[in-house]
């Protein structure tokens, strides 16, 4: 069983129809059951606006969305909306593109994001790393997970490509969870990605959840990456889908 837990619509095709298709296609292609997409937090977006996906993907049983929101604009409609989804069970989550958008993960402009997260018990994910790594650094994302117990938050792409320090900082948050997508994203990194990997994966096995970053990032280097992690059988469950179906309740 493989669940993609970190999925977005791929841009080079003309419509969201289109785009839909070439997606569930990857996954046959590569043998993965189960799919997340995280819509973008645009209203307009070539990714796909939250209702844009939770439309293309409503009655799957392959797809789930997870909902991109913003405070930059329409932030009460917003919240309406993502509301009215969580109530009928057509999202998943809720993610805050930090880096992406000028704003901190620990800004009290997000608040409202993470009380109706809790309200509904579904994850708050974070964009984090790359070059733009300080909205979302590991030591802030400790500060906001120690101070909101009742939140369960992700840390999509593990602070890369500093994956040691993301999961030296923050092991000891019990309530943040790992998705590993796009940390394959330059194979030359590999070695020392690798390591880093298995060694948290011990440490903290039911903490990580496997994604791809598909539309930016290739899945099948991401699925190869995964292969040959020197994990145990039950990490490797836990990984692959076991904790994405809890995290996520699938």
């Amino acid at each position: 069983m493989i669940i993609d837990s970190h999925l977005h619509l791929p841009v080079d095709y003309p419509d969201f129809a289109s785009k839909r298709e070439a997606l569930l296609y990857e996954l046959k292609k590569n043998g993965v059951d189960r799919g997340i997409v995280i819509a973008d937090s645009e209203l307009e977006s070539v990714i796909g606006s939250v209702r844009d996906c939770a439309e293309l993907f409503e009655g799957s049983e392959v797809i789930s969305v997870i909902a991109g929101i913003s405070p930059n604009f329409g932030f009460e409609t917003q919240l309406d909306y993502c509301r009215e989804l969580l109530e009928s069970r057509k999202i998943v989550g809720l993610k805050v593109y930090t880096g992406h958008e000028d704003f901190y993960c620990t800004d009290l402009c997000l608040a409202p994001i993470y009380d109706f997260a809790a309200e509904y018990d579904v994850p708050v994910l974070f964009h984090s790393g790359w070059d733009n790594s300080h909205y979302a650094a590991p030591e802030l994302l400790k500060k906001l997970a120690d101070s909101r117990p009742e939140n369960v938050f992700v840390y999509c792409h593990c602070f890369y490509p500093k994956l040691k320090e993301c999961f030296e900082v923050l092991s000891d948050c019990g309530n943040v969870y790992f998705d590993t997508s796009s940390v394959a994203d330059d194979e030359s990194l590999i070695p020392q990605i690798k390591p880093a990997l298995e060694e948290a994966m011990h440490h903290m096995p039911t903490r990580f959840v496997f994604g791809s970053d598909f539309g930016s990032c290739s899945q099948k280097v991401h699925l190869k990456l995964a292969e040959s992690l020197d994990i145990a059988v039950e990490e490797r469950e836990l990984f692959m889908h076991k904790n994405a179906e809890r995290v996520y309740k699938l």
